[in-house]
């Protein structure tokens, strides 16, 4: 398996950018509740921010932790759960490279 590189220099960019873009949504948020301080609306903002963060990066995780479960127990790809049955030919395919294999196997 390739092992990630995590480059701080990214990493940065992107924490700035949705810090920046939390204080444009406070900031464009204040008109809403015009009473309360600004800096009461940039610290929901924040919050809410980091919670989509959170939520994103659960997801993420739960998705490539399920997605790999279905491919080690056999299944074809999780994306043809949405479907009633195998990719058309799939099946064929399979019996072509089961009858390969054996053949190759009688030979050794």
């Amino acid at each position: 398996m390739k092992s990630i590189k995590l480059n701080p220099r990214f990493i940065g960019k992107v924490l700035l950018a949705i810090v920046l873009l939390s204080a444009l949504a406070g900031v464009a948020g204040s008109q809403i509740v015009p009473k309360m301080p600004l800096s009461g609306v940039l610290f929901y903002s924040a919050l809410l921010a980091l919670g989509l963060v959170v939520a994103l990066i659960l997801a993420v995780v739960v998705f490539g932790t399920f997605n790999q479960f279905v491919m080690r127990h056999g299944g074809t790809d999780p994306q043809w759960f949405w479907y009633r049955s195998e990719p058309p030919g799939l099946v064929q395919l399979r019996e072509q490279a089961k009858a390969l294999a054996d053949a190759q196997r009688a030979r050794r």
